[in-house]
């Protein structure tokens, strides 16, 4: 997204990190798996990007987010007062992230994201059976544990999953999950999107409930065609949220639309 949505949302950031009900619930985790992930958001572009995302999991449930998604989200609930506002303005300039959901599992028939579009949130449930495993005899060791390969169809991609039943817990990266074992390589069939296991700890990790109170509880149809909607008129939604030009429209949208065009790849399309 361009300066102007980005300094746009930072601004909101930091208003919502002031006004922010400090006394938030605090989840501990017991397991704690680092993934890296390489991405094309370009279907055109042979630049590949990385990002790290975090894996947290207990006994009821897991959260899955992206680093900097955390280290943002940690710097917001620690903000105390306006004073803090500049430096945290320039803190999550430093750790901007292509991924700003939040996918808190209570099981695999019970998933709910937190993402955003523009800087309104919003949230959903995945239909219950929405990953359909069929298990093959191949096996090899990835990041040191032995592991056995599944493939799946979801969110308009075919993938490949590499799981490990010495750590027995069935969960994943993203939403994927169902598997005797621990999924600690997911691959599209097309190599757009691979997630790494590249470290996994277990210790116990106390950790306050982040989510945004101003979040809109929708579905997943309704999400996406915002999002949508928000892609093929970005200037008009940001107008409509308060933003003002008072010069040069034509030129940022011109290359917010030219920015939008080569995102063209999500992790996940929605199938109607």
């Amino acid at each position: 997204m361009l300066r102007f949505a980005c300094i746009a949302f930072l601004m909101l950031a930091c208003e919502f990190a002031i006004g922010q009900d400090k006394v938030s619930p605090i989840v501990s985790y017991d397991i704690t798996c680092t993934f890296q992930l390489t991405f094309y958001p370009d279907s055109t572009s042979t630049i590949p990007k990385t990002e790290s995302f975090f894996l947290f999991i207990n006994q009821e449930q897991s959260l899955f987010k992206s680093q900097n998604r955390y280290l943002q989200d940690s710097a917001i609930s620690a903000s105390s007062d306006r004073a803090d506002r500049h430096n945290l303005i320039a803190f999550l300039q430093q750790h901007r992230t292509d991924f700003d959901f939040n996918i808190v599992k209570h099981g695999c028939n019970a998933i709910q994201t937190t993402d955003r579009v523009y800087h309104d949130y919003f949230s959903y449930t995945e239909t219950q059976g929405h990953l359909q495993w069929a298990l093959t005899p191949d096996t090899k060791t990835i990041a040191g544990y032995p592991a056995q390969r599944a493939t799946t169809e979801f969110g308009g991609r075919t993938w490949e999953a590499w799981f490990t039943e010495a750590v027995p817990v069935s969960e994943g990266p993203y939403k994927f999950c169902g598997l005797p074992g621990l999924i600690i390589r997911l691959t599209d069939a097309k190599k757009q999107y691979d997630f790494v296991l590249n470290g996994l700890k277990q210790s116990r990790r106390e950790m306050r409930d982040t989510t945004p109170l101003n979040v809109t509880k929708t579905d997943k149809r309704t999400f996406f065609r915002k999002r949508d909607e928000y892609r093929a008129n970005p200037i008009g939604v940001a107008e409509q949220s308060g933003v003002v030009f008072t010069s040069g429209r034509s030129e940022v949208a011109q290359r917010v639309q030219q920015k939008i065009k080569s995102d063209n790849n999500p992790i996940e399309f929605f199938i109607h």
